[in-house]
């Protein structure tokens, strides 16, 4: 055996045994795509402790397109085992995020453009949406990126929608087309220093209002009855606030009052169905992307 594929059994000992998991990650990173033939080797021939490390190692460094389909398979029958248990995960902490009617959420896949629908435990799309474009070979032999997307299940009414496709809803058309096909849409953002916060929300096919912390003008459209009045700012003047300004400029804050925070998403969550992984390209699905997708 050689020296490299030696270190490359060592390195899966340690992902299966949880030795130090991010630098082995990064180490398998450092390997690349050039790895994929051992590992599949590995997957095929044993050592059988490392078989499972292996199909980790495959996915980290983008290689899982050239799982077999046995493999695939497998993979596929262990999601529909886990979704009639599936519950939120712990760290339910998105950036930027949309949220639709449960009841009309179907709308979104042709709102955004997105193929192929398939199922997806919490776990699965929220670990996909960390690694969510990917570069791949088109029919005419061109490099094109695909984005995917998670569609969670209901929670308390609402779906939400988080990955790369989201962010051009911060653009008001595209919102405005997301409303049109679910009746509703709401956008929300906010960066990860939590100092900039926006928000929109979207009826029919139009924006009807929203707040962008760094905006010119922060506000667009008239204040809604649920929207707390600037004048109860214990600080109010005049002319401090913009004419039609209130005091909801927290997106969490505004996603608790009128759909679900993710944030605040637990176990007493009212949850039913179950998630979709979808793309924006057709006859692509989940091999072609990096990192390893947890279920």
């Amino acid at each position: 055996m050689s020296t490299r594929n030696l270190a490359l059994e060592s390195l899966l000992t340690r992902i299966a045994r949880r030795e130090d998991p991010w630098r082995a990650e990064r180490e398998l990173k450092e390997l690349g795509p050039d790895a994929a033939g051992a590992l599949l080797d590995i997957r095929r021939n044993g050592p059988g402790a490392l078989r499972r490390p292996a199909l980790r190692a495959l996915a980290v460094i983008g290689a899982g397109d050239r799982l077999d389909a046995r493999d695939r398979r497998a993979l596929e029958r262990l999601v529909r085992i886990k979704l009639p248990d599936d519950r939120p995960v712990d760290d339910l902490c998105p950036f930027v995020w949309i949220a639709v009617p449960a009841a009309t959420y179907e709308g979104v896949f042709e709102a955004l453009g997105l193929h192929d629908p398939v199922p997806a435990t919490v776990a699965l799309g929220m670990s996909a949406v960390e690694h969510d474009t990917a570069v791949v070979t088109g029919p005419d032999g061109g490099e094109r990126t695909v984005l995917r997307a998670f569609v969670t299940p209901e929670f308390d009414g609402w779906r939400m929608v988080f990955g790369g496709p989201v962010a051009d809803c911060a653009q008001e058309e595209v919102l405005a087309r997301v409303g049109a096909h679910c009746g509703q849409a709401h956008y929300y953002f906010r960066d990860g220093y939590d100092d900039a916060h926006g928000w929109a929300i979207a009826e029919g096919g139009r924006v009807v209002r929203s707040f962008r912390t760094y905006g010119e003008p922060a506000w667009t459209g008239e204040p809604m009855p649920w929207e707390t009045p600037q004048t109860e700012d214990e600080y109010w003047e005049a002319g401090l606030y913009e004419p039609n300004a209130s005091l909801e400029s927290n997106a969490n804050e505004v996603a608790d009052a009128l759909t679900v925070d993710p944030e605040r998403i637990d176990e007493d969550t009212p949850m039913s169905g179950h998630g979709w992984l979808a793309f924006t390209e057709p006859g692509v699905g989940n091999w072609p992307f990096p990192g390893a997708l947890e279920i």
